[in-house]
């Protein structure tokens, strides 16, 4: 399977990953607001655009996490994106002080292993373009 090095190689790998997800998620959440805030957006379309960021983000991160290891893109890419949004649901938590609806946390949880594993096969096809 994978050496000790490979492991910890692997673990900088998704480390990596998740942090430009994460970083990308802040990057077009600031956009977002700038944008609500200098104009007359309705603010029911937030919840929607949120999702689309997160979407948009998970794709990111399991792109470059599975690029960069190169193999079982759906595996790797998955697991990036299940420990994206665990990442974000523990900052909710700790943001909110306890008030999470962890039915849609599960809901997210489950679309973020299906896109991170979608986005992978992605990654794997670009690696193996390179």
């Amino acid at each position: 399977m994978y050496e000790k090095e490979d492991k910890e190689k692997l673990y900088v790998i998704y480390l990596k990953a998740v942090m430009r997800g994460i970083a990308l998620s802040i990057i077009l959440l600031l956009i977002t607001s700038l944008v609500f805030f200098f104009s007359n957006l309705n603010q029911d379309y937030m919840k929607t655009i949120v999702w689309i960021i997160t979407i948009i983000s998970i794709c990111y991160a399991s792109i470059y996490g599975s690029y960069k290891v190169g193999s079982k893109g759906f595996l790797h890419g998955a697991l990036i994106g299940g420990i994206y949004i665990i990442l974000i649901a523990i900052i909710a938590l700790l943001a909110e002080r306890g008030g999470l609806n962890f039915k849609s946390y599960i809901i997210m949880f489950v679309m973020s292993l299906i896109v991170g594993a979608l986005a992978g096969i992605i990654g794997i096809t670009i690696a193996s373009k390179d």
